[in-house]
């Protein structure tokens, strides 16, 4: 519990969205039974790991995170007394869980989730292409940033960064794992999560987001553990990033 369980992309183009990440992510999309718009599961390896739809009043669109809490009602309170603000009521999906939309202290929308099961949906074998691996949030405040989350979901600082004028990148852990990074809002970026995908060469990916009609703006970078990344913009203009070995 603690991490994000679940990504989501709305768009004014699901099916070109489709066509872009299925290409370059090798997602397969499956529509879920019933859904009307259809809301499309994206699959890796077989197993869902994201969600892609037509956008919709009141979420924004654009990439968003659903974060495991215990109990949504209780992590809406809790969000709200800390400067967050629920944007929809909390609704329940039989089979599926109780969600929340909310907006943290910088205005940035993410999904209080409860899963139904309570455990996590299962995750493909780490190292697959397409699976999300992390998460990145940029804020006013590292501090206040990560005192809201933490008392949401109970993460715990990890390894942090000194990166000059840019502040410090705060890593964050749930469960014993580093699942996330905190940051000062780069002008260019604004306030916003991130989210970050496996790719078996970051390289490779940009050539071929490019020719899959998105946009590369940042990277390749090196970062630790051996691996680099890059943020893209994808057809549609919404940004997401990219993960793995360079070449």
């Amino acid at each position: 519990m603690g991490g994000f369980v679940w990504h989501e992309l709305t768009t004014a183009d699901p099916d070109g969205a489709a066509a872009f990440y299925g290409g370059l992510l090798g997602w397969e999309a499956e529509t879920f039974p019933g859904s009307a718009p259809p809301y499309l599961v994206l699959k890796a390896a077989g197993v869902g790991v994201a969600g892609l739809c037509a956008a919709k009043a009141p979420q924004p669109a654009g990439w968003i995170g659903y974060l495991h809490v215990a109990d949504v009602e209780e992590a809406c309170r809790r969000a709200e007394a800390a400067g967050g603000t629920a944007v929809a009521p909390a609704e329940e999906m039989e089979g599926i869980g109780r969600m929340q939309l909310m907006r943290d202290p910088d205005g940035v929308p993410f999904v209080l989730m409860t899963p139904a099961p309570r455990e996590a949906p299962p995750r493909p074998p780490e190292g697959t292409t397409g699976l999300s691996v992390w998460d990145e949030h940029y804020g006013a405040d590292v501090e206040r940033s990560f005192a809201f989350y933490a008392g949401l979901a109970g993460w715990t600082k990890d390894s942090a960064m000194d990166m000059g004028e840019m502040g410090t990148y705060q890593m964050v852990a749930a469960g014993g794992r580093a699942i996330a990074g905190l940051m000062r809002a780069p002008e260019a970026m604004g306030p916003r999560w991130l989210a970050y995908f496996n790719v078996p060469s970051v390289t490779g990916a940009m050539e071929e987001a490019e020719r899959l009609g998105g946009r590369p703006f940042f990277g390749p970078q090196e970062v630790p553990g051996a691996m680099w990344i890059a943020q893209i913009l994808d057809p549609q203009g919404h940004p997401f990033g990219i993960v793995g070995p360079k070449g």
